[in-house]
């Protein structure tokens, strides 16, 4: 099969969404796969035995460049030939498109709760012209399916757009295999080389994102848990701004007992040297990192705004907070979980994860289904007879949404019924 990918950034050293891009990629082209990439940039080495066709991104359109990709990437995506095209970006038109980046009009709700600081926001001709694409992305005829990887996207794109759920697919995110539960010996040896102590209970944050994913509020549930436990150790790995981190632990007299490193390509040692993952994010669609976390057998506490809380089963394998920014929950949460000691085991069973490979099963699955032909796909006057009027309504609107038919499916079923 013949498979298009867009992504702007086919890099897997770019983050999270380019990683999960440059793997699924891969994984098919192990599998016979013939595989046509459509980005803006890319590296040579993840996109080797691939096609790769350039779309560029001119900085010079500003708050217009976003659309310009969008429109001509999905374009060229056709004009490659391919089976079926995946888009993993904002793209249009495509057979799937996999919403690995969220909506960004939730994002906004996220960011700007405040009904008059959004109003605010989106007088910027960037959130103008971000909102004006994505609702494009959700017209009639634009995709055959969508895939969500979390229940909490699935809910949003069907409230916020009316999209039919049936065309929403929720695929978790997959677990690459190198994420594992490692034995105590490798545990223990990783903590010495790292400078913790053996016994101490380590709570991680790791992310690219620090003001999103919640350093500061993690810290602050560090300060809290500090008071009441003095051999407790924090540690951060990941690419952002610490500085106002860093002051608040100085202030508190807890900086000996925190740890900043850069980006790891150990983070599965991190994962199981640490008692507690704590991502406390302000929005995410389902981050990478509880799953990682969790397949390591190490137990997370993340907000009731990451998509990957349903992995989440309070006192098996973590928690769910209440309010991501209140410390004194955060602290209350993670020395209950650290001193539970649970099995690591068990952690990762009780989890509900699925590895890269059935992701990647899943995700060709729907996009064979995305381009089966079409139940009277000569023309709506062929739509078969339905057993009632709520099933013909529901078969139409989905004949008209496959077709490219912006029409109100009610108008055309009144009209059909009238002509008959």
């Amino acid at each position: 099969m013949h498979i298009a990918i867009v992504r702007t950034v086919f890099d897997k050293a770019h983050g999270g969404a380019e990683r999960y891009a440059v793997q699924l990629a891969r994984t098919w082209l192990a599998q016979g796969h013939q595989i046509t990439v459509v980005c803006q940039r890319h590296a040579q080495a993840d996109a080797e035995g691939m096609n790769v066709v350039g779309v560029s991104r001119p900085k010079v359109l500003g708050p217009f460049k976003h659309r310009w990709f969008a429109r001509r990437a999905g374009q060229v995506a056709q004009e490659t030939g391919a089976d079926a095209v995946l888009c993993l970006a904002r793209a249009f038109p495509g057979d799937v498109l996999r919403l690995g980046d969220g909506l960004h009009r939730a994002w906004l709700g996220a960011r700007y709760p405040d009904l008059a600081q959004r109003r605010r926001a989106l007088l910027n001709p960037r959130q103008q012209q971000l909102m004006k694409l994505e609702r494009e992305c959700f017209l009639p005829g634009r995709f055959g399916l969508y895939v969500a990887n979390s229940e909490m996207v699935k809910r949003a794109v069907v409230h916020m757009y009316g999209v039919d759920p049936s065309r929403v697919r929720v695929i978790p995110n997959g677990v690459d295999d190198r994420f594992r539960v490692l034995d105590g010996a490798t545990r223990a040896a990783f903590r010495s080389r790292s400078g913790l102590p053996v016994d101490a209970p380590v709570m991680l944050f790791s992310g690219m994102d620090f003001r999103r994913k919640g350093l500061m509020e993690a810290v602050n549930g560090f300060v809290a848990v500090g008071r009441k436990n003095t051999a407790a150790r924090f540690v951060c790995v990941g690419r952002g701004d610490t500085s106002a981190a860093q002051s608040v632990l100085a202030q508190t007299g807890l900086a000996d007992r925190a740890q900043f490193h850069a980006a790891s390509s150990e983070m599965e040692q991190w994962y199981n040297a640490a008692d507690v993952f704590v991502l406390p994010t302000m929005h995410d669609p389902s981050a990478n990192a509880v799953t990682e976390s969790l397949a390591c057998g190490t137990p997370v506490i993340t907000s009731s705004e990451n998509g990957a809380r349903q992995h989440i089963v309070s006192g098996v394998n973590g928690a769910v907070l209440r309010d991501r920014t209140d410390g004194l929950e955060i602290a209350s949460s993670f020395l209950e979980l650290a001193h539970a000691r649970l099995s690591r085991s068990a952690v990762r069973d009780g989890s509900g994860l699925i590895s890269a490979d059935e992701n990647a099963a899943r995700t060709l699955a729907a996009l064979h289904d995305a381009i089966k032909p079409q139940a009277g796909a000569e023309g709506l006057a062929g739509q078969p007879a339905a057993a009632s009027r709520t099933q013909a309504l529901r078969a139409l609107k989905q004949q008209m949404w496959a077709q490219g038919d912006g029409r109100d499916y009610r108008e055309v079923f009144r009209e059909q019924q009238r002509n008959a």
